[in-house]
């Protein structure tokens, strides 16, 4: 009678303990993740935390950690870190063994391979009982960010020549009539607002007299990337890496202009990327470069409108007195048809090609 008693026992024991787990394991168990920056540069390294604690008297034997990310993010190697890879996304499991009333710290070396808006929204958690009879399954809400910003290019790298209208933007300027600088009077002319009339310089001189208005420098530029690799490409990009340094190029002379105290806005037939819209990206001149990063950080590789139509939008509405630099693999006939209608309208045109494989870049 020794030994089946022994057994029943054993099993009213485990059926006991698996039952303490069931109701327990999860409870007071505290997980939080988080990167060591916001935002990065292509080819820049971080860290990303890990911190998980058991508030608890009752140990964790056994606990598995799933989240999935987009690729684009190299992990490096580390004990009870498992990662496999498809097309698109990848899937991290972390192994961790709580004991009571345990804090574990984990750091992990990430390298961000390429630009974009990775997200990590939710973890879930799967623990139980050290024989396996119970298993407790919990989603954790995350809501991670990590913006990988395109990485710069030198300035000799960009395609000649480009280098010299650079260098003449900063001085070329746009100038016209400022109402709050003031250079002296001159006499009253019709059409003159009464606004504007310098009533002390009347008096003096026994003329109508008016405030003459100084001139000031006004500068902006318009960076414009065109998705097509030709203009037959309908929607999808087809030579992914040539768009890429594209957006480096953007992203160098919009780091450039900007230094320069000059407005830089952005002009392209991509989408950005979790918008869930499909409209191009048409962002007015701005003097933060963080602005401009994030947007070519989000932009997706997918072409929703004809660059050539792009620009004549931009005609249309009536744009003078800015420079666009039009970045583009292609000058098809409609793309320089509708730069032309730009320049007509009293607008600097200038345009800088993307090289294609086996051409020099500089």
């Amino acid at each position: 009678m020794t030994l089946p008693w022994f057994i029943i026992s054993t099993l009213l024991l485990l059926v006991f303990i698996s039952a303490i787990y069931q109701r327990n394991a999860l409870k007071k168990v505290n997980y939080i993740r988080y990167f060591s920056a916001q935002a990065a540069f292509e080819g820049e390294t971080v860290e990303m935390v890990e911190e998980i604690s058991n508030g608890k008297l009752l140990p964790l034997p056994w606990l598995r950690l799933e989240s999935g990310i987009a690729r684009g993010l190299e992990f490096g190697s580390q004990e009870n870190l498992g990662i496999s890879s498809g097309e698109i996304y990848q899937n991290h499991v972390s192994l961790f063994y709580l004991r009571p009333y345990r804090h574990i710290k984990r750091t992990h070396r990430v390298r961000c391979e390429r630009r974009g808006l990775f997200r990590l929204d939710t973890a879930t958690m799967t623990t139980g009982d050290l024989f396996g009879l119970s298993r407790n399954t919990h989603t954790f809400p995350l809501q991670l960010e990590l913006m990988v910003y395109p990485a710069m290019v030198d300035m000799y790298e960009l395609p000649l020549p480009i280098h010299s209208w650079l260098g003449e933007l900063p001085v070329k300027r746009w100038i016209v009539h400022d109402p709050f600088l003031t250079a002296g009077t001159r006499e009253y002319s019709p059409g003159d607002s009464l606004g504007s009339i310098n009533w002390k310089a009347t008096a003096r001189t026994g003329q109508m007299q008016v405030h003459r208005k100084d001139f000031t420098a006004d500068s902006r530029l318009m960076i414009c990337l065109n998705m097509e690799i030709s203009d037959s490409m309908w929607r999808t990009v087809t030579d992914i890496e040539r768009i890429e340094q594209g957006i480096r190029y953007a992203a160098t002379i919009a780091d450039y202009a900007v230094g320069h105290g000059i407005e830089t806005g952005f002009l392209s037939n991509g989408r950005l990327d979790g918008d869930g819209e499909h409209d191009p990206v048409n962002a007015e001149p701005m003097g933060r470069m963080e602005d401009i990063l994030s947007l070519l950080a989000r932009l997706s590789l997918e072409r929703v409108l004809p660059m050539s139509r792009l620009l004549e939008l931009e005609a249309e509405r009536g744009s003078t007195d800015t420079d666009y630099l039009i970045i583009s693999c292609h000058r098809g006939a409609g793309l320089q048809q509708a730069a032309e209608q730009l320049r007509l309208a009293g607008n600097g045109v200038e345009w800088l090609d993307i090289p294609g494989e086996g051409r020099g870049s500089a």
